[in-house]
């Protein structure tokens, strides 16, 4: 059976919805970090590294962020989709539109080479959610250490995204929403989730674009989750973000400070 992790330092957002959808697919995520101060994604990655060592290599590993994620299936369905997928390290993608995309490019592309394009639109790297064997994790995160210099306040999607980039043969994306599912948000203002592209049926939701049914739903952005929550049949009180203004503000001030050091810290492509 996978091994679910997700690294979260105290309840904030969405993380009461998160165990409540794990309850309901008898998923025990193991949660690292907690009661720890957040240092950064590098930070976040090296902990991920240090528990799946102690795992056997083959072992799948599912990681997950446990304040935006809801799982839409058990852990069999997920298996069964990432060995056929064949990928070793398979991200999340998003589907973004040209505004995002030139946030997106600015924020975590640094590799002066285009985005590969899919068939499906999907196309941009997201590492909110990935799958791997536990083998296969601990030597890229390695990999993100020696050869890329990753340090404790890095941004692993910056990392990730490099390496997809330029072709590896070991990150991937699920662009076919095959396993992960990427919303973002409407409006800057109101975080409304954009639900156009999915079709809620009961528990489990259907990508329009692709015509798959994803097994793990991430509303990347901080989007507004409670509706989604109530469409698939969860409470009100589970659906209630926990200090949902306060993370909000430090993720906002977190993309806007990294975009002002990459536009005047001379770290040009």
């Amino acid at each position: 059976m996978a091994t679910v992790v997700a690294f979260g330092t105290s309840n904030q957002g969405y993380f009461d919805l998160f165990m409540e959808s794990c309850h309901r697919y008898h998923i025990e995520p193991v949660i690292l970090g907690w009661g720890e101060k957040w240092v950064g994604f590098g930070r976040k990655m090296m902990e991920i590294q240090q528990y799946v060592t102690k795992l056997p290599e083959e072992e799948i590993v599912i990681s997950v962020d446990p304040f935006d994620v809801i799982f839409l299936s058990g852990l069999d369905e997920i298996e069964e989709k990432y060995v056929r997928n064949g990928t070793p390290f398979l991200c999340g993608a998003l589907r973004l539109n040209r505004f995002n995309q030139t946030i997106y490019s600015f924020e975590f592309n640094r590799t002066r080479k285009l985005i590969p394009e899919t068939a499906t639109g999907f196309n941009h790297l997201n590492s909110g959610t990935w799958i791997a064997r536990a083998g296969t994790a601990a030597s890229l995160i390695e990999d993100l250490i020696r050869k890329h210099q990753m340090t404790e306040v890095s941004m692993e999607q910056q990392l990730l995204t490099g390496i997809y980039v330029k072709g590896s043969k070991i990150v991937d994306i699920d662009w076919k929403c095959d396993i992960f599912h990427n919303i973002l948000f409407r409006d800057f203002l109101t975080r409304r989730p954009d639900l156009s592209g999915l079709v809620f049926n009961e528990t489990r939701i259907k990508n329009k674009v692709t015509g798959t049914i994803p097994c793990i739903l991430h509303a990347s952005g901080n989007s507004r989750m409670r509706e989604i929550a109530t469409r698939l049949g969860y409470s009100q009180i589970v659906s209630t973000p926990s200090k949902p203004r306060l993370n909000y503000i430090r993720k906002a001030f977190f993309h806007i400070g990294n975009l002002l050091k990459y536009l005047f810290g001379g770290n040009g492509r």
